[in-house]
């Protein structure tokens, strides 16, 4: 196994112990237990900076090109958010405990299917495609934390006492980081959107086809747009708003990451 792999797979055991951590602090209710969490938390993504540092130098092209890299780069970016949070409110540490298990579960999805150099082309070399993946991972990032806190909020809601619970902020401050994590996601998603069209007019000579993932994006993006709608105009929070935000989560991943192996797209190539 290259340094590489090695890097990769200490990450994935590190992603995995970090959330075997937080579980086991939620059940033995033992704050030490998360503080060790957290801290392992922030080695792992070091791991995974270096990992993903150590494949751009090899192949060439950043992380946005293919099935392992997109799946990898979510899952560096939302640990990556993660941690951040917690050092501008340290209040926040405990939904490492949903958020570490996302990270580990994303990075190993990624490694059922192998890395593998795709070569750079024309079309991949555009920097329309970096953008665009770019304003894609972050819009992913941002609707997984906002999942994770939504999680948080409806187990507080239905009056399960938790213990390590009872540090973070009161419910309508978590009500409120949901809903700006959405917003954050929605505005993310809807620039990726028309940065993908102007790479498709580039690559194809089309700012817009119909093609499945294209479709499935704009199904997410509505969805989104009908969770924003709800909140602003219906009035919805609390716990209802939590499940609408968590009910639109699977669409946007289904978009980026299901599609293509349900349909034909000309993205596939890309993402394969």
């Amino acid at each position: 196994m290259d340094i590489f792999g090695l890097v990769l797979w200490g990450t994935v055991i590190l992603y995995a112990i970090a959330s075997l951590c937080f579980i086991s602090a939620l059940i033995l209710k033992k704050g030490v237990l998360e503080n060790l969490s957290f801290l392992l938390s922030i080695v792992a993504l070091v791991c995974h900076i270096i990992a993903t540092a150590i494949r751009w130098i090899d192949v060439g092209y950043g992380p946005y090109i293919g099935f392992f890299d997109a799946l990898s780069s979510y899952a560096l970016l939302t640990s990556f958010t993660y941690i951040a949070l917690v050092v501008w409110r340290p209040t926040l540490k405990s939904i490492g405990t949903i958020v570490m298990p996302i990270a580990f579960i994303l990075l190993a999805v990624a490694l059922t299917s192998s890395p593998s150099d795709m070569g750079i082309t024309p079309a991949l070399a555009s920097v329309w495609l970096v953008i665009h993946v770019i304003f894609a991972a972050t819009a992913v990032t941002a609707v997984l934390v906002s999942c994770a806190i939504a999680v948080i909020y409806i187990m507080r809601d239905k009056g399960k006492e938790i213990e390590l619970f009872k540090q973070l902020p009161d419910q309508p401050a978590l009500d409120m980081l949901v809903f700006q994590f959405v917003s954050v996601g929605f505005i993310l998603w809807t620039i990726m959107i028309i940065i993908g069209a102007v790479w498709a007019n580039e690559a194809w000579g089309r700012y817009w086809g119909w093609d499945p993932i294209e479709t499935w994006s704009l199904i997410a993006w509505v969805m989104y747009a009908l969770c924003l709608h709800m909140r602003l105009t219906m009035g919805w929070k609390g716990r209802r708003f939590a499940y609408l935000a968590l009910a639109a989560v699977p669409l946007m991943l289904f978009a980026l990451i299901g599609v293509p192996f349900v349909w034909d797209s000309i993205h596939a190539a890309y993402l394969s």
